[in-house]
């Protein structure tokens, strides 16, 4: 399965931290934000995966190396995201995930996605109040609806901006950016085009919540990173690879036990 990052953005709410450097290059963990992202998606056996770049491209090519293949969306200034996705068209050959660079988000919660059959998106329960959320209407595990401007009422939580499309899928949201673009909504948001396969074709939701997470938006959301969100990603993968280790250990001692009771 292919996988699309889309980090063409200026990261403008973040200048101040940041120096105008690409969103996509924050550091969390002492490490680029990007490169937590691609690590999740290998690991996961995701890939080929696509990165669409602009804003201080090369900056992002030598952080990704040859970890990833990239785009440029030389119009990123005058355009959005919808733009970037429809850039990378020719290149999507089957099922495909779309993520948003600014996301920050345990490996589990790509496990719960991927698990999922057909069209899928991840959305958190526990969030869906803020102006700036990309919030979602579910109807019997189906998602009816989704944009910032849904009431927050009607909302059953918020987008984390990671789908994944099955083939159907894919060719929808593609067909649908294409005609957008056409259309000359060269400012759309990705969003836009999912709202419109929502009526066309069944897309899931999977509720994350509880889950760490974050979408890196403002300075605060940063620190929220950092701060919270890391830690518990680090505490459980620690965990893990401690269990691991004891695991191992236990499953070579009985193996040699049953070898010599067996002689």
């Amino acid at each position: 399965m292919q996988a699309i990052i889309l980090a063409a953005g200026t990261g403008s709410r973040l200048k101040k931290l940041t120096g105008g450097s690409s969103k996509s290059l924050v550091e969390v963990g002492g490490r680029p934000l990007i490169l937590h992202t691609l690590e999740a998606l290998a690991d996961h056996g995701v890939g080929p995966v696509l990165v669409v770049v602009g804003h201080e491209a090369e900056a992002v090519r030598a952080v990704i190396g040859d970890r990833a293949e990239t785009l440029l969306n030389d119009r990123y200034a005058e355009t959005n995201s919808l733009y970037s996705l429809w850039l990378a068209r020719e290149w999507v050959k089957g099922p495909f995930v779309l993520l948003n660079c600014d996301l920050f988000f345990d490996p589990a919660v790509l496990d719960r996605l991927l698990e999922e059959p057909g069209n899928v998106l991840a959305y958190d329960s526990t969030s869906s109040r803020g102006r700036e959320q990309t919030k979602v209407a579910i109807k019997q595990r189906r998602v009816v609806d989704i944009g910032k401007d849904l009431p927050a009422a009607s909302a059953r939580g918020e987008s984390l901006g990671m789908l994944k499309f099955d083939e159907d899928g894919a060719r929808a949201m593609l067909a649908t950016a294409d005609h957008l673009i056409g259309d000359g909504h060269e400012q759309a948001w990705v969003i836009e085009a999912t709202r419109a396969v929502c009526g066309q074709l069944p897309v899931y939701g999977v509720n994350v919540a509880g889950m760490p997470w974050t979408e890196i938006d403002f300075p605060y959301d940063l620190d929220v990173a950092r701060r919270e969100v890391w830690p518990a990603i680090w505490k459980g993968r620690w965990r893990r690879q401690v269990y691991w280790r004891r695991t191992r250990w236990l499953a070579a001692g009985a193996a040699a036990l049953v070898l010599g009771l067996s002689g």
